[in-house]
């Protein structure tokens, strides 16, 4: 998947739940490896991996949970 997906799923979603009065801020956001697997709290996002050549382009982005 690439960012743009996510943005688009992102702004749709928040299109649907406005008329519900919710924003983004009231949706959690979650990880599954399957349907029937449990479900873990994505508590962070962070820049991964940069362009070869200098740097500096972010190419990747990772969404992280930690173990509190």
């Amino acid at each position: 998947m690439n960012a743009n997906k996510l943005k688009k799923f992102l702004l749709d979603l928040e299109k649907e739940i406005k008329p519900y009065n919710r924003t983004l801020k009231d949706v959690d956001v979650n990880f599954r490896y399957s349907e029937n697997s449990d479900v873990y709290r994505v508590n962070t996002i962070e820049n991964d991996l940069y362009d070869s050549e200098k740097n500096k382009i972010v190419e990747s982005i990772i969404l992280k949970h930690l173990n509190n």
